[in-house]
């Protein structure tokens, strides 16, 4: 329950990781690992702290990693206990280098999907770094959300300053702007394995912190355009010229589509090219396909000549099936199951499908997407009292498929 610290023996912990704040163990032989503070927590911060973590609990659709449970060691210092991931981002760099740019797009869009429901919620992260995104199997997620514990005891390394934004640095505002600071240095991180702003050999912090205010933030390169200018924004010095949630996600999206991401959204998979000796047939027959050609040219209209693959542009939304009858694949999608502030959806699908799970509200004219990836099951966060619309679409080589639409509390479909 939340707001209960429970009792745990200090016997039951393996040391894990040592940071300058606080610490971290091992728990449930490696199952959890247990974080914890290097004082207890005054009655006003345990407060707000309570409150902070009961609004996070409601977002269960989001990629986030909350905390299980808040216990007590002897003394009286909290421990925040979170299932273990097997590594963070900023672990799996220096195991195996940068990512490449589809592996780039899919972190920041699970960051940005984990951001932007936070903020909807009115929620800050406050600390977004490379430490904080881990990896449940392949899935990022974002752990250690919430500006109250950061306030009380201040920010936990001085690696992390090349990650924060010049509002944090200057003023320690931890807010909407300054957490899409921190996904365009995440980004950025990713790949290169180092933050936007980085410290010299022998130089000083304050130094390093002037240059967080004043040099204009590096560029990437050898990345597509469109994500080039997508970290260029983040990391603007005026909060007001980053790009809001809605706008990040839905770049983010499109990369991910460009890309060749396992899971195209709104857009059927497209085929390895073919054979020169049959360029000729197929193009007649796309060339007599005028929707097509017509997504073609727009792609072709949005990349600069001599640069790369065409970033296609906003797809409207396929018919419930791509491919014909004979190729028609049935994707069940069960009653949702509706518990007030969030819906549980099973569906039921053929295998090796990728899918997305289509939220529409009541009133809104286009779907919100949620990417499932391989997952047959996803608890979707919503408003209560709202009617909601839901598909799951499918996706494979052959083609993009939607499922039946399923309505709650009366929405119309």
């Amino acid at each position: 329950m939340i707001g209960v610290m429970e009792n745990l023996p200090a016997g039951d912990l393996v040391p894990f990781r040592d940071g300058p704040l606080a610490s971290s163990y091992l728990g449930r032989r490696g199952e959890v690992v247990v974080k914890v503070l290097p004082e207890p927590l005054d009655r006003r911060t345990r407060a707000a702290f309570e409150r902070e973590r009961a609004a996070l609990a409601k977002l269960r659709g989001a990629p986030i990693r909350h905390v299980e449970q808040v216990r007590e060691l002897p003394g009286g210092r909290p421990a925040l206990v979170t299932p273990r991931c097997a590594e963070s981002l900023a672990d799996r760099v220096a195991r195996s280098g940068p990512l490449d740019v589809p592996a780039t797009v899919a972190v920041g869009a699970a960051v940005a999907e984990a951001l932007a429901a936070a903020h909807g919620a009115g929620l800050a992260h406050g600390g977004v770094h490379p430490g904080n995104v881990l990896f449940a199997g392949d899935q990022p997620v974002v752990a250690d959300f919430g500006v109250v514990l950061r306030r009380r005891f201040g920010r936990e390394a001085l690696a992390e300053t090349g990650f924060l934004a010049p509002e944090t640095l200057s003023r320690a505002v931890l807010d909407e702007a300054s957490d899409r600071y921190g996904l365009g240095a995440v980004l950025y991180f990713c790949r290169t394995g180092q933050a936007p702003f980085r410290a010299a050999a022998g130089e000083r912090a304050e130094t390093l912190v002037l240059r967080v205010f004043d040099a204009p933030p590096p560029d990437l390169a050898d990345v597509p355009p469109g994500l080039a200018g997508l970290v260029k924004r983040l990391l603007a010095k005026d909060p007001h010229e980053r790009p809001d949630a809605e706008t990040v996600v839905a770049e983010l999206t499109a990369l991910r589509q460009a890309t060749g991401e396992p899971l195209l959204v709104l857009e059927p998979r497209r085929e390895p090219p073919a054979p020169p000796g049959n360029r000729r047939r197929i193009l007649a027959a796309v060339t007599a396909c005028a929707a097509a050609a017509a997504v073609v040219a727009a792609a072709a209209a949005l990349w600069p000549s001599g640069t790369g693959t065409p970033t296609p542009a906003p797809l409207p939304p396929p018919p419930p099936s791509t491919t014909g009858a004979a190729d028609a694949v049935r994707i069940d999608l069960d009653e949702p199951a509706d518990h007030e502030d969030f819906v549980t959806l099973t569906w039921h699908a053929p295998p090796n499908l990728d899918f997305a799970v289509l939220v529409t509200e009541a009133g809104q004219p286009s779907p919100r997407v949620i990417i499932a990836q391989r997952a047959t099951s996803r608890e979707i966060p919503v408003e209560r009292g709202r009617g909601y619309c839901f598909r799951i679409q499918a996706a494979s080589p052959r083609g993009t498929w939607q499922s039946q639409a399923r309505p709650i509390r009366g929405a119309v479909c």
